[in-house]
């Protein structure tokens, strides 16, 4: 007997979650430098992504490539900030896209802040705040913590840029935007792959069996295979289930890097930051019900 489409759905959906979410621990993981691993991640998941999803091969368009950039720019800072300050830093200061949604919307897409919003727009500042004044401290897995949380937040900014133009797309080219993302990712990290002095060349070249199988793991698994599954689950339950159940990845994220690396712990500061900020998300999402589909589209491709 068939499982009902809500829990389909809904399992869909759960299971992709948590392969995002081990974005974390997997770019911990390998040694490549970040430009070689935030290039190469983005051109598996591009390839992945394109023969997966048959949406993802239409309605190409210059809007496509724009979102796209956006999407590149997430990507790219995330496996920065991720390689240089915590797992957890990073998940949570990325988590505060909808502050900046919500400060240029009644620019860019002209959705007006509500009185609402405000409530989410102070919890989700108070949640940054304490990443930045409470700094943790460095160590060999996050060796440089207030640059990498200030890496963390331009990857916050790009993502509400990316949802903001999945909106923009209206339903026609998000997939493609996906692809473009992350093959422009690979185009913007090739350059300084071979580069002197950048991103260690030599171990590039000569990267371990363990560095090459994670490396096709993040792009093909955690990002592209992830989407796959998430696309499929959104045909079955409604955006605001599915955005509820996407919460789950930057709360697992820390979790798979603080049991694999017991050095790599928390501090209350950036838990406390990381509730506030995603207590906000949740807020918006039970308090505008159309729309966090695209929010958790754009989640699955950035990270």
């Amino acid at each position: 007997m068939s499982l009902p489409s809500t829990i389909k759905g809904s399992l869909l959906i759960l299971s992709a979650a948590v392969l995002m979410s081990l974005g974390g621990v997997g770019i911990k993981l390998c040694q490549l430098g970040a430009w070689q691993l935030s290039g190469l991640r983005g051109g598996i998941a591009a390839v992945t992504v394109f023969l997966l999803i048959g949406e993802a091969r239409r309605y190409w368009s210059w809007r496509v490539v724009l979102v796209g950039a956006a999407i590149a720019g997430t990507t790219v800072c995330f496996v920065w900030g991720t390689k240089t300050t915590t797992a957890a830093n990073t998940i949570f200061i990325q988590s505060s896209a909808p502050l900046w949604i919500l400060l240029l919307g009644p620019v860019l897409i002209r959705e007006s802040i509500r009185g609402r919003d405000v409530v989410s727009m102070l919890a989700c500042a108070a949640g940054l705040a304490l990443f930045f004044t409470h700094p943790a401290e460095p160590t060999t897995l996050s060796p440089l913590i207030v640059e990498g949380n200030w890496i963390a937040l331009g990857a916050g900014v790009t993502f509400g840029l990316a949802i903001m133009g999945l909106r923009w797309l209206r339903g026609r080219g998000g997939e493609a935007a996906v692809v473009c993302g992350n093959a422009l990712a690979l185009l913007i990290c090739l350059p300084m792959m071979f580069a002197d002095g950048v991103d260690q060349p030599d171990r590039f070249m000569g990267g371990g069996w363990r560095d090459w199988l994670v490396l096709v793991f993040l792009g093909s698994v955690q990002i592209g295979l992830a989407y796959a599954i998430y696309s499929r689950g959104m045909r079955y339950i409604t955006a605001m289930r599915a955005s509820l159940i996407g919460l789950v990845e930057p709360v697992l994220n820390p979790l798979w890097v603080f049991l694999l690396f017991q050095a790599e712990r928390p501090g209350k500061q950036a838990l406390l930051g990381g509730a506030l900020i995603i207590g906000a998300t949740c807020y918006q999402v039970l308090a505008r019900v159309q729309g966090p589909v695209d929010v958790h589209k754009t989640a699955d491709m950035s990270d």
